[in-house]
Parts: C-alpha cells; sequence; structure tokens
C-alpha cells in the first residue's frame, strides 16, 4: 500500500519522514557508462532513507552492474515489456516516488502514466514537464561530472552527501577472475594493465594503432604484461591486427567478449586499466581499479563532464589533446578534438606514474 506522505515544498526541497518506508523508482535507460554514474545514487538514498525499498529501472544488458548491491531491493527490466505492460507492473508496485535520471519517453511517461506521487527529473526535455518536481539543469555545459548531476537530483529529498560509484563482486566472481589471469598466463604474473581501445561511438578515441604501440612498449620495457579486450567484433579486428606487433600475442588479447558479469570479474584484477571515454572505464573505477582515460577536451565529450569519479582522484589519469603534440597532421582537426596530440609517450608516462 503507497504510504501516506506530508509533502512541504519550500525552495524546491520535499519534507520526508527519514524514518518513513518510501517505496522509490529510480530510471537509468541509457548506456552502460551511464548507468555506473548513477549508481552512487542507491547508495545516497538507502542512506538518507535507511528504511525505505529502492528499485532501479535499466536495460537488461546493464542490469548486471547493480547485481549483488547492498542497497538495491529490486530491478526492473524496462526492455522486458511494452510500455502498456510496464506501466501496469510500476503501478501496482504503489511507488511514492521515482527519479529520472535521463529523460527518455519510457522514463518520463512511465512514472506519469503509474501516478507516481512525486515524479523528480531534469528539465531539459519538453516530456520533461511530466515530472512534478523538476530541476534545471544545463548538463550540455559539462560544469561538472555527469554523476555530480545525478546526484543533484536527490537535493529535494534532503539528499546532500557525496557518494561515489561501486560495482559488488562477490568473493567467488572476483576468484573466477583470478583463476582467468592465472589460467591465461600460464603463471603469476606482478602486474597487468588491461588496454581498452574500443568505444561505443559517443566521443572521440585515441587510435587503435596507438593503444597497440602503448602495449607494444608496456611490453619491451618490462612494465607489466598487458591484456587487450573488445567486443566480439573488435576482438576479430584486433586479431589481425596483432600481425604488425611482432612482440603482441594472442597470450595478449581476450579470446572472446565475456558475459558483463564475467568480464567485470576479469576486469577487478587489473592494476591499471586504460580506454577512451566508454562504459568500461567507468566499471573499471567502480571496481576500485586505476585508470587512465584518453579525452577530447570539448565540453560535451570532455573530461570534466564524463571522466571517472571516484572518492581516489589520485588513481585515475585524464590524457587529453596537449598543444606541444599539435602538429600539422592535425590541422583538419580542431586542437579540442585531436586525440593525435595524445603522444604514446604521454601514455607511458601516465602508466609509470601510476604503476
Amino acid at each position: 500500500m503507497r504510504q501516506k506522505i506530508k509533502i512541504k515544498k519550500k525552495m524546491k526541497k520535499i519534507t520526508l519522514d527519514k524514518n518513513a518506508p518510501l517505496n522509490i523508482l529510480l530510471f537509468r535507460t541509457d548506456r552502460l557508462g551511464d548507468v555506473v554514474l548513477t549508481i552512487q545514487c542507491i547508495e545516497a538514498l538507502k542512506t538518507a532513507y535507511p528504511k525505505s525499498k529502492i528499485s532501479f529501472a535499466l536495460q537488461s544488458y546493464s542490469a548486471p552492474l547493480v547485481k549483488n548491491n547492498p542497497f538495491l531491493d529490486e530491478v526492473i527490466l524496462v526492455d522486458a515489456y511494452e510500455q502498456k505492460k510496464l506501466i501496469e507492473i510500476v503501478k501496482a508496485k504503489n511507488f511514492d516516488i521515482s527519479i529520472t535520471f535521463f529523460p527518455s519517453k519510457i522514463a518520463c511517461y512511465v512514472p506519469f502514466f503509474a501516478k507516481i506521487p512525486i515524479r523528480i527529473g531534469p528539465l531539459s526535455k519538453i516530456r520533461a514537464l511530466l515530472f512534478n518536481h523538476r530541476i534545471r539543469q544545463k548538463r550540455s555545459l559539462g560544469k561538472q561530472n555527469e554523476a555530480d548531476y545525478n546526484l543533484d537530483l536527490l537535493q529535494p529529498l534532503g539528499c546532500n552527501k557525496k557518494y561515489f560509484p561501486k560495482i559488488f563482486l562477490t568473493p567467488e566472481e572476483k576468484k573466477q577472475g583470478e583463476r582467468y589471469i592465472q589460467k591465461k598466463f600460464n603463471a603469476s604474473i606482478e602486474k597487468i594493465i588491461f588496454i581498452h581501445p574500443g568505444s561505443g561511438g559517443s566521443s572521440r578515441d585515441w587510435k587503435i594503432d596507438n593503444y597497440f604501440l602503448l602495449a607494444q612498449n608496456i611490453i619491451s620495457k618490462n612494465i607489466a604484461q598487458v591484456l587487450i579486450t573488445g567486443s566480439s567484433e573488435e576482438l576479430i579486428l584486433y586479431e589481425k591486427k596483432l600481425r604488425e606487433y611482432p612482440l603482441l600475442g594472442k597470450i595478449n588479447l581476450l579470446e572472446e567478449q565475456k558475459p558483463l558479469r564475467e568480464f567485470l570479474s576479469i576486469i577487478s584484477c587489473a592494476d591499471i586499466f586504460a580506454s577512451n571515454s566508454t562504459g568500461p572505464l567507468h566499471c573499471a573505477s567502480a571496481l576500485g581499479c586505476k585508470t587512465i582515460g584518453f579525452y577530447p577536451l570539448t565540453r560535451v565529450c570532455g573530461p570534466q563532464r564524463w571522466g571517472t569519479f571516484s572518492d581516489c582522484p589520485q588513481k585515475h589519469i585524464v590524457l587529453a589533446p596537449r598543444k606541444e603534440n599539435y602538429s600539422f597532421d592535425c590541422q583538419n582537426t580542431p586542437f579540442e578534438e585531436c586525440m593525435d596530440a595524445i603522444s604514446i609517450e604521454n601514455a607511458l608516462e601516465a602508466v609509470n606514474a601510476l604503476i
């Protein structure tokens, strides 16, 4: 039965009893990295309202990110139902509050038609008018991290403390990752660096050949062992590219794309995870790994908004275009977007700083 809530609106804040058994639904229906930069909100809400029930509505492929999360009570897979059926399911659960972090159609329509009393979301699209507590955010200006923007949506509920994304693996899952690495390299290794050249195409990428050159340099200098990861399609391309790099072999390549949860267990073994701005980079950070992220300096895709979000910023290095590397070869690309203005030497310096 839906809780009776006394709502007092003042300065956009909602006054609620911290001990109330609230039923709260979170929506994040877009991509992997976006979900990772939202999961800290689960802990924030559960800590502020310890007797509440927290549900998370998201896509099936990103659901493994929140498996085993001790602050989460339920997962709702938005792509498992047609919209009408999803509305019926949500309505039957009698949610008191919904928080939409990205105003996709389904994340705006479902809370409204399910008649959730308190509907919080960012005022960025016309359909955001379906929220009755709208927070004006200019995320495109990129003035803070995406995770901060998400936490800001909790402020009307009195959640002002900063939390950081965490992915929770079971002890057995951690052992599974360790067994994979031991079997892969047929021996115990002191250090391993993961290199993930691919991306979802939402940002500018450092070239694949640069990543392979970096891997070859790491091995030639005996800095660490290297494992190159990617999707099924990417791994086929990378296997062909191995021929161009004599110090690299199949041992340095993930054999096949792994199910997400298994992939997370393997990532957790990394001493450093190096990647473009993409979901696995944020996963590595949320697993406690050190990271090197390659970013353009554009406002929309830059590290200020899309960098890793961690309580240990010294464990994470951002590499972005450098003016001293901006050469004639870059002139067809604005400096802010010229990923060729990040050198192999810059990347090796970052590796040595973290290793």
